[in-house]
């Protein structure tokens, strides 16, 4: 690597995880495995979590791909030593620490030795390679803003990964090129449109669309605002399929900018916002009869789609509709003896308010 004062050596590639695994493993005098040598990560932010889903889905990919792509996968591992004595392409390390890739070692020792009802596959420990940065430095300061910078990474929410996937990609494209009226820009990645000029209410991210189907389609509202993410990972096989209609998630995503722009210019009482996701519940429920929309031929579920947009642009009848859902929800209310805006919002995240609503508002249609 490149000359700097703070450094001896420095050397960048990539190594094969039987070496990698002498660096942190434990064995006894006759060289059994005791185990992973935790000291070696002292110097790291964050411990292993085995179980996090992306740890888990790491180790599913290594091992149905044999390990082969784990080095073009993995953003790799650091390694700072006070001393590095090199003799051509062996290097021994005096006083180092792991102080990135904590997650990324105990990985591959789990993949190489087994855990719980995993067995053990020593092939993997030369089939698999590894990003690898080894620097020799003695300036403890400088070592810390190593640790710091190689750990400092704006967190990925699963959204963003959502966003990578083609379906996403078309519908982003096909938003912003509607007529003025219906457009809406699908950030689909972060701060795409910042330097817009165009209206910003349109800007929708893919969080806000999320919610908008889980409410309006999934008829879900009671878990759009708060637990959007457990219906990302329950419906993830369900819907943004490549397979799927854009117009339907662009239906929603405009009834929910329209609902927007009756707030934002007091065409409805803004106490109303509390019940947003009831009221796109109620809008979905009125043009899909209760009925799974994704289950729905595809000239079937156009037609819907058109039926919703219709009913946004239409100010008095989206209004007539927010009037109906808001009268459904606060009667079930005043029955429950719910008064406090407090409990109101307890008891609107709750599964059987929601199933109750989704049958009285049927039942009066």
């Amino acid at each position: 690597m490149p000359n700097n004062n703070h450094v001896e050596e420095a050397y960048v590639g990539y190594i094969d995880a039987a070496n990698l695994l002498k660096l942190y493993t434990l064995r006894d005098a006759s060289g059994n495995l005791i185990g992973v040598n935790r000291s070696v990560f002292f110097d790291n932010i964050r411990d292993y979590a085995s179980k996090s889903k992306i740890n888990v889905s790491i180790k599913d990919n290594v091992r149905s791909s044999g390990g082969l792509e784990f080095v073009f996968r993995n953003n790799g591992i650091t390694v700072v030593s006070k001393n590095i004595d090199r003799t051509g392409d062996k290097f021994r390390l005096e006083d180092f620490q792991i102080v990135n890739g904590c997650q990324t070692s105990n990985i591959i020792f789990d993949l190489v030795y087994g855990e719980e009802d995993e067995p053990a596959n020593f092939e993997l420990a030369n089939q698999i390679q590894v990003p690898f940065r080894l620097i020799g430095s003695r300036d403890d300061d400088f070592v810390s803003s190593i640790i710091v910078g190689t750990n400092r990474q704006n967190p990925v929410r699963d959204e963003q990964f959502w966003a990578l996937r083609s379906f996403m990609k078309s519908f982003e494209e096909y938003c912003r090129n509607l007529e003025a009226e219906e457009i809406i820009y699908f950030e689909r990645r972060d701060n795409q449109y910042r330097k817009m000029d165009s209206e910003r209410t349109r800007v929708m991210q893919p969080a806000v669309v999320m919610k908008a189907v889980a409410a309006a389609l999934l008829c879900q509202p009671h878990r759009a605002a708060r637990d959007y993410r457990g219906i990302i990972s329950e419906y993830e096989d369900s819907i943004f399929l490549d397979d799927h209609d854009v117009r339907i998630y662009h239906a929603v995503a405009y009834l929910y900018y329209r609902l927007e722009f009756l707030w934002r210019n007091q065409r409805i009482p803004n106490d109303y916002k509390t019940f947003r996701y009831y009221i796109m519940a109620g809008v979905g429920l009125s043009e899909l009869d209760g009925a799974n929309v994704f289950s729905l031929k595809k000239n079937k579920i156009a037609a819907i789609a058109q039926k919703i947009i219709d009913v946004s642009k239409d100010e008095d009848s989206l209004k007539a509709l927010v009037e109906k859902v808001i009268g459904v929800v606060q009667a079930r209310l005043a029955e429950m003896g719910i008064a406090t805006q407090e409990r109101v919002r307890d008891t609107i995240r709750s599964e059987t308010f929601a199933s109750a609503f989704r049958e009285r508002f049927l039942a009066s249609k």
